[in-house]
């Protein structure tokens, strides 16, 4: 099959021997894709600095018609993204970002947005907090997968949020079978300003951080997978159930 250029983030990556690679790359057009990189960590023209988690360039893929790693046949570093890394909080929540597009979106499909989002997200200057940018990237990420929650319809002070149902609901009309989490009425007007803007400009660097918090925990819930970098990031702080009796 021909050769496939995009530009693409790598999300995770595994030694293969001691010239070679795996790594699971993001790219703007072919969305996820597991590779091989046989001879990246060689002095080899058709890569540069090899594969290095959080790190975008250029690939260059063969696809298998039979499906399985795809080879890997060029990488040029483009960024690096050290400037939102130059801080420990900033490191979580870059690694979140990564792991969040690894467990949320399907392998082999094209999510330019989600793509733009993690860019974003990843760029962020070591003078902007981390807890807004990560909020948008989250709203950006469960947006783009089809998991966008319904929060309007309720009076801000006597709702709950159900992640299984994607929803805010009030408090005193919990269904029984339904996990429902408490949330402050500043948290639930500074989700709806989320929704409605897609920004979190105007939110307070507390009001993000539980937002973005929210989100993850979402996240969690709704793909039954870790995120080993959640707590890091976020603390032990977990949503509390508002289901009477738990």
């Amino acid at each position: 099959m021909d050769a496939q250029v995009d530009i693409a983030i790598c999300l995770r990556q595994w030694e293969f021997s001691e010239t070679s690679q795996t790594a699971v790359l993001f790219g703007r057009n072919l969305g996820l894709v597991r590779v091989l990189g046989k001879g990246t960590k060689r002095a080899d023209p058709r890569f540069s600095g090899g594969l290095e988690i959080g790190t975008m360039g250029e690939a260059v893929v063969i696809p298998k018609a039979s499906g399985g790693l795809v080879t890997l046949a060029g990488w040029d570093l483009k960024e690096t993204f050290r400037s939102g890394r130059s801080d420990l909080k900033g490191y979580y929540a870059s690694m979140l970002a990564l792991e969040v597009t690894l467990n949320l979106l399907p392998e082999g499909e094209p999510h330019s947005p989600a793509f733009d989002a993690l860019v974003a997200a990843l760029s962020r200057p070591a003078t902007r907090p981390w807890p807004p940018v990560i909020a948008e990237f989250l709203w950006a990420m469960i947006s783009e997968a089809g998991f966008r929650p319904q929060v309007e319809g309720h009076s801000d002070q006597v709702v709950g949020f159900a992640p299984n149902l994607g929803e805010l609901i009030p408090v005193d009309a919990v269904p029984g079978p339904h996990l429902v989490w408490q949330i402050q009425p500043t948290t639930v007007r500074a989700l709806r300003e989320l929704a409605q803007t897609g920004s979190a400009a105007h939110l307070t660097e507390q009001e993000a951080e539980r937002v973005g918090r929210l989100l993850a925990w979402y996240i969690r819930e709704i793909t039954e997978k870790e995120l080993t970098t959640l707590r890091p990031l976020f603390g032990e702080v977990v949503p509390k159930s508002a289901n009477s009796g738990q």
